[in-house]
């Protein structure tokens, strides 16, 4: 398939089969995806976390901190009287995916030293923020802007597999509340999880029937992209 159709047919995936891709696909996919994908200074300050098909406590325990923050924020947002419905911290059924996977991505902030280019530039006096702990928030909009470049790379190695990927950003940024439920392989804040695996279900086959094709629509062409 052209690039285009590749991603044009990527859908959410609300439930995967139990059929696991190889694990040779996957670690392919992330090397390929690294090979490619540019980043300022050559830092890459993030680190990805792969939860294989071994790993159903730990992919449980990040569900958990998913619909928690799910829940926790549509009780913020009835207190603020910008909802007026709320699921009362029943799980969200599109959430799922984070559950029951085959491979769960965990991308995570984290600072880097520089390389050896950059390393006479620090001694020349250049501040590398990305190398101090410290500064990792203040470089998180950058971070995360790299990230997203990353997992579109990640997503389209795997698509060309014929394997399916979903994310979320919904989850608790304070690495505490990680490390507090035992989820302590990270040392700093998340920024974004992805799934892959074999679909069984899409989001859209349980939205549309429900509510129609027509009514899940991004907005227009015309209303995103102003030539000025």
């Amino acid at each position: 398939m052209k690039h285009f159709d590749l991603l044009e047919n990527r859908h959410h995936v609300k439930e995967y089969s139990t059929e696991i891709p190889p694990k040779e696909l996957i670690e392919k996919s992330l090397w390929e995806a690294w090979k490619t994908t540019p980043s300022k200074n050559n830092g890459m300050p993030y680190k990805i976390f792969v939860l294989g098909p071994d790993q159903p406590t730990r992919k449980r325990l990040v569900w958990e901190m998913v619909r928690q923050n799910h829940a926790d924020a549509e009780i913020r947002a009835v207190d603020r009287g910008e909802a007026i419905i709320t699921e009362g911290g029943r799980p969200n059924p599109y959430y799922e995916h984070i559950r029951f996977n085959p491979y769960l991505f965990c991308i995570h902030a984290q600072p880097r030293e520089p390389n050896e280019f950059y390393e006479q530039q620090v001694k020349l006096g250049m501040f590398y923020d990305q190398a101090w702990p410290s500064q990792v928030d203040n470089f998180m909009d950058t971070t995360a802007v790299e990230v997203g470049m990353f997992i579109q790379n990640l997503s389209s190695y795997l698509l060309e597999k014929e394997i399916d990927v979903s994310y979320t950003s919904c989850f608790f940024r304070d690495i505490k509340k990680w490390h507090k439920i035992g989820l302590t392989y990270a040392d700093y804040r998340p920024i974004v999880l992805m799934t892959a695996g074999y679909h069984k279900k899409y989001r859209k086959d349980m939205a549309y029937v429900k509510y129609g094709k027509k009514k899940d629509i991004k907005p227009e062409y015309e209303d995103m992209i102003q030539w000025i």
